[in-house]
């Protein structure tokens, strides 16, 4: 009985095709699950001016090789810049999202630009990055304080419902309560699968903004110059510490140390964010032993830990006022480039004669008929009593005075003007007197 192999033949390739079809759909499907799983991330980068923010921001888009078009970013010194960052699949490395980053003009009257930025139906999806100054650490706590007031007052402003502001704040305390170590191994992993979480100290996200915060401090390299020019000590780098450290923990925020000079935890920072707005495993340790490197995640300080920089105080009180121990340098006078010392002013000088005369001792009455006598009289009295014999230099002059009282002018027969010859006769008088 013969087999009809063209029928056969045809079902293989119908199911072949049919498999190949399947094989694309769930490619498809699995790729557009993925994508829906990392919905479009804002960072808003805070700061004040020259703090380095936006060098610091250009560093990680050239860690994330995001190059706009023309290979350059903007110049900065815009009101409200905007940068991105490709964030690619870690697995299949394909690009799946752009992270916005809008950097907002260090000057605090630009905060009314974060309407464009910080919307209502983005809020949950937003990441702020404060940037303060190393190279001046007497800001740091004044800039940190303003700014977090600013985020405050803007979301705020935003008439947020209450339960969806709820559900972000709780979001962030279960974020800080589930972070674990991942050099501690006290911790087991089935205690986190059940859920069971620590709970708070007194002084953790007592001010909770909903977003997740980070703090960086550019300009670590500074800490050189500082223990150099100004004589900090490592007392005084762990107050700031500590000070920065207390206000992080108040926020639920992490601390990062950054120098964009000497390439320092810049690879870190990039991978932290990541790991913040899309949930990218990180593995990275905190890090609190190089004085210019810090590196605190949200989740890993508490006040035990911070409280291990009070034994290394033995000078300076931790709980002194910030701007107590660390104040700005006095200001230096600028030397006159030729060495000359400046005059004072007029009416400080005249005041200082007046003074002066009026603590002299006043002049005392004459007996009658006794003429009183000055130095400039007694000198006079001198001259008279002592005549002296005048010298070769006189008697040249006295001579120059006399022909000119006998020159005539030339080409006149007319003598001197009468005024001219009075004064000719007067310097003469002085001269033979």
């Amino acid at each position: 009985m013969a087999v009809d192999t063209s029928h056969s033949r045809g079902e293989e390739e119908r199911e072949e095709e049919e498999d190949l079809w399947s094989a694309i759909l769930n490619d498809v499907a699995t790729s557009s699950a993925r994508n829906r799983q990392h919905v479009t991330k804002t960072l808003l980068v805070l700061g004040d001016v020259s703090s380095g923010k936006s060098t610091l921001v250009d560093k990680l888009c050239h860690l994330a090789k995001s190059y706009p078009i023309g290979g350059k970013f903007p110049l900065s010194g815009c009101s409200l810049e905007y940068r991105f960052i490709d964030v690619e699949d870690e697995e299949t490395e394909d690009l799946i999202d752009r992270m916005g980053v809008w950097i907002l003009d260090g000057v605090v009257w630009h905060s009314q630009l974060l309407s464009f930025v910080l919307k209502r139906e983005v809020l949950s999806h937003t990441l702020v990055m404060i940037v303060v100054d190393m190279s001046q650490p007497w800001t740091i706590m004044e800039s940190l304080e303003r700014w977090a007031q600013v985020v405050k007052k803007h979301i705020s402003s935003l008439m947020i419902p209450p339960k969806q502001m709820k559900d972000m704040e709780e979001k962030l305390v279960k974020q800080f309560q589930s972070y674990t170590d991942p050099e501690d191994t006290s911790i087991s992993s089935s205690s986190v699968d059940d859920g069971v979480a620590l709970p708070l100290g007194e002084t953790t996200l007592t001010c909770n903004l909903g977003v997740p915060l980070v703090v960086v401090c550019c300009k670590s390299d500074a800490v050189t110059d500082l223990e150099k020019n100004h004589s900090y000590k490592d007392e005084h780098l762990d107050f700031i510490q500590q000070h920065i450290r207390k206000f992080c923990l108040s926020y639920g925020a992490a601390l990062v140390y950054t120098s964009t000079k000497e390439e320092r935890n810049l690879s870190l920072l990039h991978k932290y964010l990541l790991h913040r707005a899309y949930g990218f495993p990180f593995k990275d340790p905190a890090w609190v032993v190089d004085k210019d490197a810090i590196f605190v995640p949200s989740g890993w300080d508490n006040e035990k830990k911070i409280g291990i920089l009070y034994e290394h105080m033995k000078q300076l009180d931790p709980n002194a006022p910030f701007e107590s121990i660390i104040v700005p340098p006095k200001p230096v006078q600028p030397e006159s480039e030729t060495g000359e010392e400046l005059a004072e002013e007029d009416q400080i000088f005249l005041m200082a004669q007046q003074a002066h005369i009026a603590k002299s001792p006043k002049p005392t009455a004459s007996p009658a008929g006794v003429k009183p006598t000055t130095p400039t009289s007694a000198s006079k009295q001198a001259s008279t009593k002592e005549k002296a014999v005048p010298t070769a230099g006189e008697t040249v002059l006295a001579n120059f005075f006399n022909n000119l009282l006998n020159k005539r002018q030339p080409g006149s027969s007319r003598p001197m003007r009468s005024s001219a010859r009075a004064e000719a006769a007067a310097e003469l008088e002085k001269m033979k007197s």
